[in-house]
């Protein structure tokens, strides 16, 4: 055969073969759509592409080429060792497919309508209160049960009365006489507390939030203790407080330049150990916080703290926000003591129609009082105005 011949031949053979090869791949397909019957579902746009990707190579690969022959039964292997590929790629995602635009069904976290699985944290947490820091300091004494009608008495001296007359004596004369008074004071223990009703089903159904009830009662309790114990006066049934309790000080024109709230701390200890110091040590100043902040934050001309936080007074203050902003008490902390029946009474008990309702009522109560004896009470001293009280001090005598 000349050149021109077999060029000739070439061609048609290629062509035959082309034909006889891409019919052969259409009859293995029809084949595999017959013993794969699977109703049409939509597929993505990607997923179609990768398989007209994969026809694309299998009918390339069909085509007659020097670099690669392979016959018609290889290719009907390859497309049954697929089939199963093709399968899930036909079923395994739901979308709509409309003129040529893809509209995704998108799971996402909100497609999770109801979850069961939330992490839950432990515990619940308690309200922020006003500390209670007054009364934390402060001595305990104990009353047990027993005959006293929740009275407390004590003999203390008769101040007004009393006269100490002792002085110089001459040769050969009489000596002075002094008197001594006594008198009986009582106290009567009072009552604090709260109550709060409650279902059966909140015990059976909530065991974590009402295991916090009985805390939360007693927390209250300790609230209304730690603001009588400084406010209370003495009224009805309430107890009465350290500001009731104790007299005030009066300041005097001291000419003090630049005066501050440690100048009036320091007169008022004076005024009370000026004649009183074999027995009274005062070691505490009572303030609320924002008269504290005026002493923290007090600076000379330079900028620099006047009472930076190594200073001697620190050891002093208390800080309880129960105490009225622009007051303060200082005294002797030995002396004041709370008298109470051994700690908050948890009880449960039913009210009215309860027992028949399935409900319950929670009950917390302290019996207490708190005392300074009257002897005592020269160991204190309140300021009812520090401003006032530091322009008084300010002023030239």
């Amino acid at each position: 055969m000349t050149p021109e011949q077999r060029d000739i031949y070439s061609e048609q053979k290629r062509d035959f073969e082309k034909n006889s090869r891409a019919q052969e791949i259409k009859d293995a397909l029809d084949q595999f759509k017959k013993d794969n019957p699977v109703e049409p579902s939509p597929i993505s746009k990607e997923k179609a592409s990768e398989i007209e990707q994969m026809l694309k190579e299998w009918k390339e690969k069909g085509s007659f080429d020097a670099s690669y022959q392979t016959s018609a039964g290889q290719m009907a292997k390859e497309i049954k060792e697929k089939k199963e590929r093709l399968k899930s790629m036909r079923s395994e995602e739901e979308v709509v497919l409309e003129k040529g635009e893809v509209s995704k069904a998108l799971s996402n976290v909100a497609s999770i309508a109801t979850n069961v699985h939330q992490q839950l944290l432990p515990g619940i947490e308690n309200f922020g209160r006003i500390a209670t820091n007054f009364y934390d300091r402060l001595p305990k004494l104990t009353i047990s049960t027993g005959n006293h009608k929740g009275t407390i008495a004590y003999v203390d001296w008769d101040e007004s009365t009393t006269v100490n007359a002792a002085a110089a004596i001459a040769e050969g004369a009489a000596f002075p006489e002094s008197t001594a008074k006594f008198k009986g004071y009582t106290a009567t223990l009072k009552k604090i507390g709260d109550t709060l009703p409650v279902t059966e089903e909140f015990f059976e159904d909530e065991e974590l939030a009402a295991s916090e009830l009985d805390m939360f009662l007693q927390t209250n309790v300790k609230s209304v203790i730690g603001n009588q114990v400084i406010n209370g006066d003495g009224t009805g049934d309430t107890l009465t407080g350290l500001v009731t309790s104790v007299p005030a000080y009066a300041a005097a024109a001291s000419g003090i330049t630049n005066v501050n709230i440690y100048d009036l701390i320091t007169k008022v200890k004076t005024a009370i150990t000026k004649n009183r110091g074999n027995k009274y040590a005062p070691n505490f100043a009572l303030m609320n916080a924002d008269d504290i902040d005026k002493l923290v934050l007090a600076k000379d001309l330079n900028g620099q703290y006047l009472f930076p936080p190594n200073h001697p007074i620190y050891s002093m203050i208390i800080e309880d926000n129960n105490v009225a902003a622009n007051t303060m008490v200082v005294g002797d902390l030995r002396y004041a003591r709370c008298y109470e029946m051994n700690g908050i009474i948890l009880s449960r008990g039913y009210v009215g129609s309860q027992f028949g309702e399935d409900k319950i009522t929670l009950k917390a109560r302290k019996r207490m009082l708190f005392l300074i004896r009257n002897v005592d009470k020269q160991g204190f001293r309140k300021v009812t105005s520090i401003t006032t009280a530091l322009t008084t001090l300010a002023t030239a005598p």
